[in-house]
């Protein structure tokens, strides 16, 4: 017998009682874990679902942007094509004004006018292509005097305008001043006079010694699309001045030095858009006479399109 005031364990007990119990077996603990699943699986679902939904959102939201980006491209290239049609249309009707109606309203002049071509406003500048210089024929002082005429130093203006018959003319020896192929490799460059008429007034930026700015300020008192040089007839006042300063002063001296040319004229034609965008045609003909006939040569067409431009005899660079 035990003794007393001690408790005797029973040995028929289940020592599992004394510990935490296991899980819940049976049909109720597979229908727990069942439901357990079921919600993670929900929710993962859920997840998949928005995730997908944000996807498509952004991707909608891309092919409106690219629609947008679209619109706006076709759009801009609508607008450019009517300025086009119009900048077009005027070069015709100039042309047919000049040289076939001989229209008074549309004689060579400083002042560019406006004419419509359907709902589009066009300015019409119509110039003499004999005012300026051409860069083929001109004379060393002729060209030194042009150049000083714009405010370049003389020294330079002399350097410059040899240079630039040493561009046109055939041999390897510079003049006085000038620049031939050594000179050329001697600044670096890796080219050289071509020794033969400029084929452009752009082929002026290559000679040695030119810069951009200066180029802007003699490109439009140049060209290579006559046959001599200008006379003191001329409506571009700094040409009229170097023909003057060429001939020592003597107006009548530089008056002499023209000679009998066909008309040449430059028709330049810029269509106004919306926002200030413009698109310039410019258009140099000649008129020569076959058969008693007055018929017009086109010699030089260029196009641009530039943003808001207040001059529209600027070239198109």
């Amino acid at each position: 017998m035990a003794a007393a005031g001690f408790a005797q364990p029973d040995p028929t007990a289940n020592p599992v009682s004394r510990r935490q119990r296991p899980a819940l077996a049976g049909p109720c603990g597979r229908a727990v874990a069942v439901g357990t699943l079921m919600r993670r699986q929900r929710g993962f679902a859920l997840l998949v679902v928005l995730l997908t939904m944000g996807f498509l959102a952004l991707l909608g939201t891309q092919l409106i942007a690219a629609g947008r980006t679209d619109t706006r491209l076709a759009d801009n290239l609508k607008r450019q094509a009517i300025l086009e049609a119009a900048a077009e249309g005027a070069i015709v009707h100039a042309t047919f004004a000049v040289g076939v109606a001989h229209d008074a309203g549309f004689t060579p002049g400083p002042l560019a006018h406006e004419v419509r071509i359907g709902a589009v406003p066009v300015l019409l500048l119509i110039s003499n292509e004999t005012d300026r210089i051409n860069l083929n024929t001109c004379s060393l002082a002729l060209l030194q005097a042009f150049i000083a005429e714009l405010g370049v130093p003389p020294a330079q203006a002399a350097h410059l305008a040899a240079a630039v018959l040493d561009w046109r003319t055939s041999g390897g020896l510079a003049r006085p001043n000038g620049a031939k192929a050594a000179q050329y490799q001697a600044a670096g460059l890796t080219y050289g006079p071509p020794n033969a008429p400029f084929q452009s007034v752009e082929e002026l930026r290559h000679v040695l010694g030119m810069t951009p700015a200066l180029y802007a300020r003699m490109a439009p008192h140049l060209t290579v699309l006559t046959d001599s040089d200008p006379d003191q007839s001329t409506a571009d006042p700094v040409v009229a001045q170097a023909l003057t300063d060429a001939a020592g002063g003597s107006a009548d001296a530089a008056a002499a030095s023209g000679g009998v040319m066909d008309p040449v004229l430059r028709i330049t034609a810029t269509a106004i858009g919306t926002g200030g965008t413009r698109y310039t045609v410019t258009e140099v003909t000649t008129t020569a006479l076959h058969n008693a006939e007055s018929r017009m040569r086109v010699l030089l067409r260029e196009r641009c399109v530039r943003a808001s431009d207040s001059n529209p005899a600027a070239p198109c660079f």
